[in-house]
């Protein structure tokens, strides 16, 4: 019976001690204890942590806050965060408001409080590299100055690592906004990081319609494009865990010239007169002369370019044989 009383003693006095803020290394991690509720108190405590993300993304930092909602104050916690269910350390856990970080045997990254009896306290966890999988953080907490009746608290929140969706496209060409662009152009882009495809979306409304799953960094339209037409296009990037929404981008292609109406041609002896309509937009008109029709202007058949709406041509001298003439209008 003395050596039961004995072993009760020192259990109480181990509660004691246990519960101090420079008590360590019982978070409830797998292969450690809780300093609350394996040592002394009772169930029903009121600590919980907040911000530990549901689901983290690498190497992004967290600001985690520990609080009461009621009850005494909390006489100290301990935390850490392991790999899955085992015993590595996952991520980094620095010191915030009111907490210390701590390094003992079997939990070489911890925090608790730097000053007992707190409503609450922040700390840092910097969660860990790609590849990593769950994390699960424990804690354990005590309420009140009583170390025998007062509350404790095990808390263990797991968090799934966030899909490594591949980064923006970027790049675009034609450019974001540009006009001008030839009827003929094809779309191109450099690939985000970690893409393996890519979804095409391209047309005249905003949004694009869907065009579809493609290799490579290329688009090819099919045909030319309307003139004086604005474009929408999107590139989502797309690997294994998914798709990243690209970035809207718009360009617009070249107007058409301005075609000059009525053309009419007719003798003034000893030469032809040319005249037509003014075209809204033109700066000048060209003038072509062949002696076959052609549907369109040849380069080659250039005469004259004027700013007027009428042309005489002196190189010819009537009567003379047939010839046809075209004018088209130039923009600035």
């Amino acid at each position: 019976m003395r050596t039961i009383l004995i072993a009760l003693t020192l259990c109480c006095f181990a509660a004691q001690v246990n519960a101090h803020s420079n008590y360590t290394g019982r978070s409830g991690a797998p292969g450690r204890n809780t300093c609350a509720s394996s040592c002394h108190g009772n169930p029903g405590g009121t600590v919980s942590i907040s911000n530990f993300p549901a689901t983290y993304t690498p190497g992004q930092n967290y600001l985690l806050t520990i609080s009461r909602a009621s009850g005494n104050t909390i006489q100290n916690f301990n935390t850490s965060c392991r790999v899955g269910t085992g015993t590595t350390n996952a991520g980094v856990i620095a010191a915030g408001t009111g907490t210390a970080t701590y390094n003992v045997t079997g939990e070489t990254n911890g925090v608790h409080l730097a000053t007992n009896g707190q409503t609450s306290a922040t700390f840092n966890w910097t969660a860990p590299i790609a590849g990593t999988g769950t994390v699960r953080l424990y804690t354990g907490a005590y309420q009140g100055n009583n170390f025998d009746t007062g509350l404790n608290t095990t808390i263990v929140l797991i968090s799934d690592e966030a899909p490594a969706l591949p980064s923006l496209a970027t790049n675009p060409s034609p450019a974001d906004l540009a006009s001008g662009i030839l009827l003929n152009t094809s779309l191109s882009w450099t690939a985000g990081s970690g893409a393996t495809s890519h979804d095409v979306y391209f047309g005249v409304s905003n949004p694009p319609a869907s065009i579809g799953n493609q290799a490579g960094t290329v688009y090819d339209p099919a045909g030319d494009l309307l003139a004086g037409t604005a474009y929408y296009w999107r590139i989502d990037e797309r690997n294994g865990d998914g798709a990243t929404t690209g970035t809207l981008w718009q360009f617009t292609t070249l107007a058409p010239p301005p075609d000059p109406q009525h053309l009419v041609i007719k003798p003034v002896l000893p030469f032809v007169q040319l005249y037509w309509d003014a075209s809204s937009g033109a700066a000048s008109y060209n003038v072509y002369r062949d002696a076959t029709l052609n549907v369109a202007p040849i380069p080659g058949n250039l005469i004259a370019n004027v700013t007027t709406t009428t042309y005489t041509d002196t190189s010819v001298t009537l009567p003379a044989s047939m010839r046809f003439y075209i004018v088209t209008a130039s923009t600035p």
